[in-house]
């Protein structure tokens, strides 16, 4: 992720859950500013000024992400305070209960909102829309990262998504499925273009801290990714 001139990023759902650990993942990243938004603003505060190693700017909008007014007003503020943007989560946690049309529609969203932001970059940007896996379900977010990144397309953003399941296990990358693909594409961005392409969700098995791997992974310029659906440890849910 090192590819970038001071790049800046924003996670939505950063007070908690896995917004907030996408935010403690990026800020040593995000040398040109981070931008964290969550509806609790006190827990949003609290979670920012606990990180550990946060860009010399942070900052914090407290609105809903499903609000498209609150919406604009963040992009006049993210213009004006810091010009662009090159890497967006959109985190939702599982004790967010969204109904099935409630959770694309604020998911993508996030995606037409930070698209604009992101459009006038040189390399264009990345989404990556991180999910509690059994608060989605995967056949509406399939189709919903199919549409956003084709939409993006045009602008250089490219759009994925990881859905986080709930049990720890073994590392996603020993995963015999994700090892014979590596094998037959010759490395994990292959493996991850072969899963694009063939727009279907990969089952992994993986702690918190290869969750976030993936995160900056689909984030990196390294990989040229967009559409693909990760799912991490679902379980039951799929």
């Amino acid at each position: 992720m090192h590819t970038r001139l001071n790049p800046v990023a924003l996670v939505t759902g950063a007070a908690s859950g896995i917004g907030a650990a996408c935010a403690r993942s990026l800020a040593t990243y995000a040398s040109g500013g981070l931008i964290m938004i969550d509806t609790d603003e006190a827990a949003l505060s609290a979670t920012a000024n606990a990180l550990p190693t946060p860009p010399e700017r942070v900052s914090t909008l407290a609105f809903d992400v499903a609000d498209p007014e609150a919406w604009k007003r963040a992009q006049t503020f993210i213009r004006s305070q810091y010009g662009r943007l090159d890497w967006a989560v959109a985190g939702v946690d599982a004790e967010r209960r969204l109904d099935g049309a409630a959770l694309p529609r604020a998911t993508l969203g996030v995606v037409n909102a930070v698209t604009p932001l992101m459009k006038g970059n040189l390399q264009g940007g990345s989404a990556v829309l991180a999910l509690a896996a059994h608060a989605a379900k995967v056949d509406a977010m399939l189709q919903l990262v199919r549409v956003a990144a084709k939409e993006g397309a045009a602008h250089k953003v490219r759009v994925n998504a990881v859905l986080n399941g709930t049990v720890e296990s073994a590392l996603w990358r020993r995963d015999p499925d994700f090892a014979t693909l590596i094998r037959e594409t010759r490395d994990e961005i292959g493996a991850l273009n072969h899963i694009a392409a063939k727009s279907i969700p990969l089952v992994r098995c993986g702690a918190n801290q290869d969750i976030l791997r993936l995160v900056r992974l689909l984030l990196s310029d390294d990989s040229g990714v967009s559409g693909a659906t990760l799912a991490v440890d679902p379980g039951p849910s799929l």
